[in-house]
């Protein structure tokens, strides 16, 4: 038979182990997920949150170089360290890493105070975006022209880094020297247009070019001589890059008055002595002026 569980209490003080409490049978309830920080976040994206690209790392390393460079370049102006990891939301340690590697390669530099400012690598850059506006194909007509109406030599020059590269030469019939060679980097501040371009470069490019002519005993050009060429937009030379040679040059300029290039004129030194470069000076000048209205879409 079977016995009714007692409902008695249990005695008070009584050291006998109690007989387990029953609950009553409950229906089984659907366990609920916990949901996380990053299982809502992930259901439900923050409105305004920047949206994460999934990108190969060393095109995210790329990206973020050039966030900081876009930065620093509308900050124009020194900016801190602490202001570029806040910008990126990177760790200090690691925008220090990668604003050193841009200092290590020009693409950024620093103050006095370890403030980060836009390199001498980006001014080289912005030449040559500047240059895809096909400099040469509208200086050779002009090149060409002078060449026929001096019989001299005729070359055209850009600024690339610490060095000028020739990308058109016209050799004139009656010289007997060699031409430049096209394509080949050829030191700044030795002959008239590594003069020209040597007066107009960024100054740590300047300090740098004359610290090395210093250090290899060449002729160091002055301080005095380099406003001279600032002013007149003209550097002349004679027997600097070859013996035997004798040149002048001048600047083009594309927007906003920026030097790109130089245009020279040359010959032999017994061909194109100083009062007759000094007599051609004026048509090297307008020829430079024309080429610098075409280039930037000026009209004269």
């Amino acid at each position: 038979m079977a016995v009714a569980a007692s409902t008695r209490p249990w005695p008070s003080g009584d050291s006998r182990a109690r007989p387990p409490r029953r609950s009553p049978p409950r229906c089984a309830q659907p366990a609920t997920p916990r949901t996380t920080p990053s299982t809502r976040s992930s259901r439900r994206p923050v409105a305004g949150a920047p949206r994460a690209l999934d990108l190969p790392p060393d095109v995210a390393v790329i990206a973020k170089a050039t966030q900081a460079l876009d930065l620093i370049a509308r900050a124009h102006g020194p900016v801190r360290l602490a202001d570029v990891a806040s910008a990126l939301a990177i760790p200090r340690s690691s925008a220090h890493r990668l604003l050193a590697d841009l200092v290590e390669l020009d693409i950024l530099r620093r103050d006095d105070n370890g403030h980060f400012l836009l390199g001498a690598r980006l001014l080289t850059w912005g030449l040559a975006a500047e240059l895809s506006y096909d400099i040469k194909g509208v200086a050779e007509p002009h090149m060409r022209r002078l060449r026929d109406e001096t019989g001299k030599s005729v070359n055209l020059h850009v600024l690339q880094g610490d060095h000028r590269v020739c990308i058109a030469a016209h050799r004139g019939p009656t010289t007997l020297l060699p031409p430049i060679p096209v394509g080949q980097a050829l030191p700044l501040g030795i002959g008239a247009t590594g003069k020209v371009l040597l007066a107009f470069s960024p100054a740590p490019v300047r300090d740098q070019v004359l610290q090395r002519l210093a250090e290899d005993g060449r002729p160091v050009p002055t301080e005095e001589y380099l406003s001279r060429v600032r002013a007149e937009h003209w550097a002349t030379s004679a027997n600097e890059q070859e013996v035997g040679l004798a040149a002048g040059a001048t600047i083009i300029t594309g927007n906003g008055g920026r030097v790109v290039a130089a245009l020279a004129i040359g010959a032999g030194v017994d061909q194109l002595p100083p009062e007759e470069l000094e007599s051609l000076r004026p048509r090297l000048l307008d020829a430079a002026r024309a080429i610098s209205e075409q280039t930037t879409g000026s009209t004269s």
